[in-house]
């Protein structure tokens, strides 16, 4: 039985003030714009509600523009309204399309953000199966697809690869990592180093996907970046260096780290059916780019210390250098966006 317009408009209602606490802790730096998605799945039907905001359309009929901008997968076949409406908001601004196909599914995957082109535009998406919430999801151009329903397998692999394109497209973990490993040390060292940051990463990563506990990013964000100019201060200093120091700094600021991380795992929706799955499956990501940064700088800091041990605190201490000027500049750009908002 296909829900009532009162009972849609009700849960566009409820999605659009729950998919904004979904994805803003990720907006930090620029205004948060969302497009909401509702899918109601039932056993011989399925409807999907989009509310957009009149001006993304250009002026276009939502009637007309919203159905080929759609890209929703039920079990592997496209979702096709067979009948829609359309409700305009003027208070808002806002128009929403309702469209039922006389099929329902066990897996909805949706393929694409309502407005790929739109960098700022977040499609937020709340999966419901008969009346009870199964997945959300926030797609954008970074994480532009996801799925409710699909094996643990292909779960864990989604995962495992966010989690390692999430470490290797952050310039920001990239050098905390490198930070920690330019003083060198053996291989049994450098890998204790990165166990203690996994394991504190992982608390706070664990705790904040699964909502028992939060950080707001405008604390995160400059801390990782002081974290950052830390280690790097450590390596520039001049008495002997303390491996349990940096054992300290790797776990104190993986707490923060995690925080940081959180952000990207929720922006792509746990889905509650393998929420186990996904946090262990992106925690194993994560931990494979560490081990890709780690695998690419032993050669080098290997070849440099061929060269004598004054070439290799040369390097040490330039690359140092240039890690908290990083880690500064951050800290500084950070500072003003979220306290100051960047006046």
């Amino acid at each position: 039985m296909v829900a009532s317009g009162a009972v849609l408009t009700k849960r566009m209602r409820r999605a659009w003030i729950g998919l904004t606490l979904l994805v803003g802790g990720r907006a930090w730096a620029h205004p948060l714009q969302i497009t909401g998605v509702v899918v109601h799945v039932e056993r011989a039907s399925t409807t999907v509600s989009v509310m957009v905001h009149l001006p993304l359309l250009g002026g276009a009929d939502p009637a007309v523009a919203v159905p080929p901008r759609l890209h929703i997968r039920l079990d592997g076949r496209e979702f096709h309204a067979e009948s829609a409406t359309v409700e305009n908001n003027a208070a808002n601004d806002t128009a929403t399309w309702t469209g039922t196909e006389g099929r329902g599914a066990q897996a909805v995957a949706v393929e694409s953000p309502v407005f790929p082109e739109r960098a700022d535009d977040t499609t937020a998406v709340l999966v419901y199966r008969s009346e009870r919430l199964v997945g959300r999801m926030a797609l954008t151009p970074a994480h532009p697809a996801a799925e409710v329903g699909e094996s643990s397998w292909r779960i864990a692999r989604r995962f495992v690869e966010m989690g390692v394109l999430h470490i290797l497209s952050g310039p920001d973990h990239i050098l905390f990592v490198l930070g920690l490993i330019l003083a060198g040390g053996t291989v049994r060292q450098l890998l204790g180093l990165l166990t203690a940051f996994t394991l504190a990463h992982s608390v706070t990563l664990t705790l904040t996907a699964l909502g028992i506990a939060s950080l707001a990013p405008r604390f995160v964000e400059p801390v990782i970046a002081l974290s950052i100019v830390a280690v790097a201060l450590e390596n520039l200093s001049s008495r002997r260096r303390d491996y349990w120091l940096r054992v300290g700094l790797a776990f104190g600021f993986g707490f923060f780290h995690g925080f940081g991380f959180a952000g990207a795992l929720t922006e792509a929706g746990l889905p509650r059916e393998a929420i186990g799955w996904s946090l262990a499956s992106f925690n194993i990501g994560v931990e494979l780019g560490q081990g890709c940064i780690l695998l690419a700088a032993l050669p080098i800091l290997a070849a440099i210390g061929r060269r004598g041990v004054e070439a290799r605190a040369r390097f040490t201490r330039y690359a140092s250098v240039g890690i908290a000027a990083a880690g500064v500049f951050w800290l500084v750009e950070r500072v003003r966006l979220l306290w100051f908002g960047g006046g």
